[in-house]
Formats: C-alpha cells, sequence, structure tokens
C-alpha cells in the first residue's frame, strides 16, 4: 500500500511536470503578429567582456549591420578584469568601452553592475544585454521596438545554439534551447513572465531604475529574475529576436556550466525532470501501471522530437542523438550534486574557438 502510493504521487508530479511543458508549448504555437512601424525607442546594447577577444570581433559585426537607424543604438562593451586585447578589440570597432578591474568582485554580476551604472546616464529608453561570445539577427532590434512600444518593461529574446554538430555536448544543448524557447513562447502567450536567461536580456530604463542590478551571484539571471517577479514586473518573450551563441566546446565544459547554473533551482533542470519520468514509468510498467506512464512518455517524446525539428535533423546528428543520454545522465547528476555541494564561485566557461586554438 505504500509502495503503491509513493508510485502515485511520483506519477502525479511526473503528470504535473509533462503539462509544464505541454501546456505552453501548445500555447506558444499561436504567436502574437506585430505591425511593422517606425522605430520609435532608443537601445543601448551592453556587452560584458572578458578575455574576449577572440570572439568579440565577430559579435560587434553583427551589431554593425542591425536593421535599425544608427543614430537610436548604441554599443557599450565592458572590458572585465581582462588580460588580453579586448579592450583594445571594442575600442578598433569604434564602440564605446569601459575598463574595470577589480579582482576582488569578480563575475559577470559585478561587471553589469558597473557597466549599467554607465550606460544608464545616457538616458537609453531601453538595455539590452548580450554575452560577448553571441550574436543577434539583423531584425532583433525592430522585433524588441514593437515589444516594447506595446508596453513591455523587460523581456527575455529567443536564445540558439549554433553548433549543433559539435558533438553530443553541442547537440544536447541545441536541442534543449529549442524546447526552452518553445516553452517561453507559450508562457507569454498565457500571460506569463518567462525565465530570463542570461544572454538576450531586454530592460526598459525605468525597470532597472526600480530594480536596480545587485545579482552578483553564479547564476545573476536567475536572482534578478526573482526581483522583478517581486517587483511585479513580467519579463515578456520576443521571438523576432534571437541571440546566436556556442554551446561548450565539450560534455565536461557543459556541466562545468551546468554547476554556475544549478543554484537555479531543480526543478529548473530538465535532466532531472527526465531522470524522474524514466525511473517512475520504468516502476509503473513493473507494477502494472502501464497506461498512464506510456502517455506521459509519449508527450515528453513528442515534445522534443519537435524540439530536434526545429534544430534540424541530418544523419550526424541521428548519430548524436544516440549518445545524447550520456551527456542527459551527467547534466542531472551534476544538478543533483549541487544539492550537497554548491560551486564556490564564478568560473568563465571555455569557448570553442578557444579549444580549436588550443589543438591547432
Amino acid at each position: 500500500m505504500v509502495a503503491t502510493t509513493g508510485l502515485l504521487a511520483c506519477l502525479v508530479l511526473a503528470t504535473v511536470a509533462c503539462l509544464g511543458y505541454l501546456v505552453p508549448t501548445l500555447a506558444g504555437l499561436w504567436r502574437r503578429r506585430e505591425r511593422s512601424r517606425a522605430p520609435t525607442n532608443t537601445f543601448t546594447i551592453l556587452v560584458p567582456a572578458h578575455n574576449e577577444e577572440h570572439a568579440l570581433p565577430r559579435t560587434l559585426r553583427s551589431l554593425a549591420i542591425l536593421d535599425y537607424p544608427q543614430e537610436l543604438v548604441r554599443v557599450c562593451v565592458v572590458a572585465d578584469n581582462c588580460t588580453d586585447g579586448t579592450a583594445t578589440v571594442a575600442r578598433e570597432a569604434g564602440v564605446t568601452c569601459f575598463v574595470r578591474l577589480d579582482l576582488a568582485e569578480r563575475g559577470k554580476g559585478y561587471a553589469l553592475a558597473f557597466g549599467l551604472e554607465r550606460v544608464l546616464r545616457g538616458a537609453p529608453d531601453v538595455v539590452l544585454i548580450l554575452d560577448a561570445d553571441c550574436t543577434l539577427n539583423r531584425n532583433a532590434l525592430q522585433a524588441l521596438d514593437a515589444t516594447f512600444t506595446t508596453g513591455a518593461e523587460a523581456a527575455q529574446v529567443a536564445v540558439r545554439s549554433r553548433n549543433a554538430d559539435d558533438g553530443p555536448a553541442g547537440f544536447v544543448a541545441a536541442v534543449g534551447a529549442a524546447f526552452d524557447d518553445s516553452i517561453a513562447a507559450g508562457w507569454d502567450r498565457l500571460g506569463f513572465s518567462v525565465p530570463l536567461r542570461g544572454t538576450g536580456m531586454v530592460f526598459r530604463r525605468s525597470v532597472l531604475a526600480r530594480v536596480p542590478w545587485d545579482a552578483f551571484g553564479a547564476t545573476e539571471d536567475a536572482e534578478y529574475s526573482q526581483r522583478l517577479r517581486s517587483a511585479g514586473v513580467r519579463v515578456r518573450y520576443c521571438g523576432g529576436a534571437e541571440v546566436a551563441c556556442e554551446a561548450p566546446p565539450s560534455v565536461a565544459d557543459l556541466c562545468q556550466q551546468r554547476r554556475r547554473w544549478r543554484g537555479a533551482g531543480l526543478l529548473a533542470s530538465k535532466p532531472l525532470v527526465l531522470a524522474h519520468l524514466a525511473l517512475t514509468a520504468a516502476v509503473g510498467l513493473a507494477c502494472g501501471f502501464v497506461l498512464w506512464p506510456a502517455v506521459l512518455v509519449s508527450v515528453i517524446v513528442m515534445l522534443y522530437l519537435r524540439a530536434m525539428w526545429v534544430v534540424g535533423l541530418s544523419r550526424k546528428r541521428l548519430g548524436l542523438l544516440l549518445r545524447s543520454p550520456f551527456v542527459v545522465a551527467r547534466l542531472g547528476w551534476v544538478t543533483l550534486a549541487g544539492l550537497v555541494r554548491r560551486s564556490s564561485g564564478w568560473e568563465r566557461t571555455p569557448r570553442p574557438l578557444e579549444g580549436t586554438r588550443r589543438a591547432a
């Protein structure tokens, strides 16, 4: 009796998790159509950078060709505790560069606070935060302008992975990003706030004045998301604006990144949800519960197949798919380990370009 009750409780939890994925994904299929209009908002794009001299040029080139009036856009780079030519790269590109040297307070959160304090003096209507190894699609600011003109106070843009073919870690990250975008689109369509994702975060100046940035932990985006929720600020999803980034180049590097992110909480870990569902389904089938677990597994499989379709499948990626369960299992273990041992501090995730150069 006790075992059956425990199994039913696990099935209920798995069902709630599946519905939390299914309902917003279905709702997100009906996208709002934004009418084209003349640009009205001024944007400052803030790029925090720590030793990014190799990745930064591509990022700045993408910002130089945005389809938006140049007089309404300002790009600012924070060269944070850099020991390379990041500041030189920024200045040669003709953008504003703030140099920060403070070894006692290290991490992206401190760099953002430093940069925001300075860019807000210019009174932009909207501030967009972009990681130094990411690029924006050309129409991003047009889409964001429409979103903020209709009353948004904060927004999160779509995040795409551009290196899905770089091993199982890259494929898993790409599918996970597509999965998250589908859910975010649905929650926004249903009128809920969506989580911030570190890069592609966009805020109206009035929000940053009302809720000052003071998130300095390893999961600064989750910390600030909570502050916005407490202040009653809804974060919108803007699918017309897309950030393209590269996942960590190896499974070990991906796990290092997830060690920082696990502060966002267990429920935010898709690998743990999948592990719970798989274990519950296996036990349920062994105990004679067939239909319920089968339906839950079918729902999850369909949702992930959709995400894979969005990313795109090829013969190579089908091979990577077969190796993906190992990656997912390691990511789930990293999250579970976080219950016992937290990350001691900020660690920069290795970039794919750096791995290529080391091997050359």
